[in-house]
Formats: C-alpha cells, structure tokens, sequence
C-alpha cells in the first residue's frame, strides 16, 4: 500500500476540527453487507424507496460511478438528546428536531474536504456528502470501525452510542484500514421486543414498509390502518429502537439542553411553538415559508396532516375534534382519508361523518369514514 499525501493523524485532527465526533478508515465498497443489500431489495423491504433499486449497481460498486475509488473516510456526528414533541403532543425523531442535517453536515464534509486538499490532498480527488451518494452509509461505517452493526440494524459506538449521523468522502487514497468497531448486542433484545410495528423481522434486518421512520416520511399516500395505532404519538420518524439501546446512555450530548447543546441540533421553532392542529391547517404557503431548512420536509406537506391526524386520532382528545371536523373538507383526500380515521377513534358517531360520506367523491375516503362510523 503506498503512502497517502497526506498523514492519517493529520485527517482526523482536520476532520475533528471541522465538528466531526468519530472519523475512521475502511473500504469504499458495502462487502459482505452488499449481498444483504441485494436479498433485502428481493424481499421487497425497501418499499416505495425505488432509488435504491435504480442505483443497486453503483450502490454495490462506488468504483462504477468514482473510478478510481480506494477508502472510505467515515464520519459521523453524536445527535443523542432529550426526547422532543410538539407542544400538546406529537413527537419528533431527535435528529430532526434541529435544523435540517442535510445541509449543516454536508456543509461540515464539504469543509473537511476543503481543508484536505488545502493541506495536500489533489484537488477533485474525493466525493462526499450524507444522504447523497450512492453508497450504504451504514455498511461502510461499521467496516471502518464507526461502530458495530446492532440487531436494530443500526450503527452503534461502544464510546457514543446509536445516535449517530453519518457522513463519508470517498478518495482514491489508499488509507489504512481502521480496526472492527468494538461491542456488540451480545444477548440484548431490547430493540426488537419494543419496536412498535415489529419492524425488526430478524437480526440486522428491518422491514421498511412496517418501519415507523418509513412510513411517516418516505411513505405516499395512505398508511396501512394496522399500522395507525402502533404510531401513537409519532408525528415523524420514531426513536424507540434506540432509546431502549443500553448503549444511548453513552451519548455525551443525551442531558444537554437549550444553550448547552450545538446550535445546529436546538430545536427549530416549528417543534417548540407549533401544535398538531397547526400542522393539520397548515396551507402550502405556510408549509413553503416555514418549513424551510427542516428535516422535517422529507415527509411534505401531505405526509405532516397525515401524521398529524393519525397522532390526533391516537390521542383520543375531544378538543381535536373541532380541527378534524374542518379538515374534512380538506383538498387532500389522503388528509380526509386520515381524518376520518382519527374521528372514528374519538367518536364514531360525530355527525360530521356521515355528512361528509354523503358528498364524498373519493372511493378509498368513503371507506374511511364507513370505517369510523362502524
């Protein structure tokens, strides 16, 4: 293996100074996990998420797409913190609580790889970002030794726990390789008997189509009704597979409030003013002025009211009612297909119902609100 332009102990002091809390070396390439990539997507798990059945080819071989492609620098960024829901109700996964981590962390791996090549490393000879190359960030992780592969399918560090987001440039530098992450889940099946849809179909594997991260933000349209209640009060994304994790103790940054936390990960003002009614009225002006530089656009506007009335619904409480009534009106019939739902959990005879069913043009709503009303 011949030398890298530039001193591995020098990358990671550069990579820690541009705010990155774990840098390691490894392959640029899935390994063994790419073969459980390819059963995953033949089993159908991915769901709806049909880019990574079109990038299947790169995703197995950066080298396709980045000739040339030796390592993988790993990062990634401990996000662990106090559980966060709107007022009055609707929880928020942690990572998206904050500003929108697509760009403060693709600023950061864009800044780390600035000041690479500005210390030696040739110009253009990287790839980087989080959530934009065709690679699994996850498999790529537990190879440099970011931490191990648990049963939630997660990445854990033995020394910062499973809140981790992970970012990587890929560079045709041939890095040494960083040892195995140490630990492991041993006995532990904690994540697999709390998950609330059963997600977890074995060891390392998640079913993404009952996976409450999927189907409050990558999921179109409807949600499957034996899916709402294990919900509950998820408004987007969900967390129970790593709160439970005996590792989540070890985030330094688990107890860290208000000012003391990175002002990247404080929570953005939608989730600590805005009400699940708000989210359920919201117009799309509202949703285009306000949203911006939040995570929480990946699930769009449709997908937040969905949420919102199905976490209204769970709720049960009698002052939504009124909110509900008025979104069934709503333009959205994936919204009225929802909030009939949610009224039918409240009360199933709200008069609302059936004056809605009696003009209702929409075949899957009218089963919704016969639904309620039975």
């Amino acid at each position: 293996m011949s030398a890298p332009p530039l001193p591995v102990d020098a990358i990671r002091e550069i990579a820690a100074a541009c705010g990155f809390d774990l840098v390691r070396f490894g392959p640029a390439d899935p390994g063994e996990h790419g073969d459980h990539f390819v059963r995953w997507l033949a089993a159908g798990r991915h769901g709806e998420m049909r880019y990574l059945e079109r990038n299947r080819e790169r995703i197995l071989d950066p080298g396709a797409w980045r000739p040339g492609v030796r390592s993988a620098i790993a990062l990634a960024v401990d996000y662990g913190g106090p559980a966060a829901a709107l007022p009055g109700g609707g929880r928020v996964a942690r990572y998206a609580v904050g500003r929108d981590y697509h760009r403060w962390l693709r600023a950061r791996v864009f800044a780390l790889r600035e000041r690479l090549e500005a210390a030696g490393l040739p110009r253009g000879s990287t790839s980087g970002g989080t959530d934009a190359l065709p690679v699994l960030e996850r498999a790529l992780a537990a190879r440099a030794g970011i931490g191990f592969l648990a049963r939630s399918a997660m990445v854990i560090s033995p020394a910062v726990g499973p809140y981790l987001l992970l970012a990587e440039l890929l560079t045709g530098m041939e890095l040494p390789p960083d040892p195995p992450s140490p630990g492991a889940c041993g006995t532990c099946r904690a994540c697999i008997a709390a998950c609330p849809t059963g997600a977890i179909v074995a060891p390392g594997e998640v079913d993404a189509r009952r996976c409450l991260s999927y189907t409050t933000i990558e999921l179109r349209g409807f949600v499957p009704r034996d899916l709402r209640e294990s919900q509950r009060d998820w408004l987007f994304g969900c967390d129970v597979c790593l709160e439970v994790c005996p590792f989540a103790r070890k985030s330094p940054r688990q107890h860290l409030c208000g000012e003391a936390r990175p002002a990247e990960l404080r929570p953005h003002r939608i989730v600590a003013t805005w009400t699940l009614a708000d989210v359920l009225a919201m117009d799309e002006a509202r949703y285009a002025a306000e949203f911006t530089g939040t995570a929480l656009r990946r699930a769009t506007r449709s997908g937040l009211r969905r949420n919102a009335a199905v976490v209204l619904g769970n709720r049960g409480d009698d002052a939504a009612v009124p909110a509900l009534v008025a979104a069934l009106a709503d333009a959205d019939p994936v919204v009225r297909g929802h909030v009939a739902w949610a009224l039918g959990r409240i009360d199933g005879r709200q008069p609302a119902l059936a004056a809605a069913h009696a003009t209702e043009p929409d075949p899957r709503v009218r089963a919704e609100l016969e639904s309620a009303m039975d």
